[in-house]
């Protein structure tokens, strides 16, 4: 778990460091004079998650490597769940592409709940109508704008 600890920290350092010096100047301009700039929140995030990550290489350094550090994290059963979840997204992108929102919408909920093993016919029923009708109600009925 040491080596794993280790690589995820270096990782999320070349993330945080790509995000601070590429994607927010590029993406996001800086606000007017005398407003706080748009930039400041998703920067301070993003300076939050490099520092836990220098503490967690820091702290996985410090450790003693133990005899199980060879073995993966990972089991095959997470590799499959991992496989499974990121078809749901593809197959929900796809339709989102071709048909709009409601149809990838439908198929990412029932299909990350059927890849998660739920298979209570009222959750998958319920859920799907409790989350897109509350989005709905929520753009439509409380903004009163239209999701575009």
């Amino acid at each position: 778990m040491r080596i794993a600890n280790l690589v995820s920290g270096v990782i999320l350092i070349l993330f945080c460091l790509t995000m601070l010096v590429l994607i927010i100047p590029t993406w996001i301009e800086e606000g007017p004079d005398g407003m706080m700039s748009p930039r400041l929140v998703p920067q301070m995030m993003i300076w939050l998650i490099l520092g836990l990550s220098v503490l967690l290489i820091a702290s996985n350094l410090r450790t003693v490597p133990s005899d199980d550090d060879g073995t993966s994290p990972v089991s095959r059963e997470e590799w499959l769940a991992f496989g499974k979840i990121g078809g749901v997204f593809v197959l929900a992108l796809a339709l989102f592409l071709s048909f709009g929102a409601l149809p990838a919408s439908i198929v990412l909920i029932v299909g990350a709940l059927l890849a998660l093993g739920e298979r209570r016919p009222l959750v998958m029923v319920l859920m799907p109508l409790g989350l897109i009708g509350g989005a709905w109600f929520l753009f439509y009925r409380v903004l009163g704008t239209a999701i575009m």
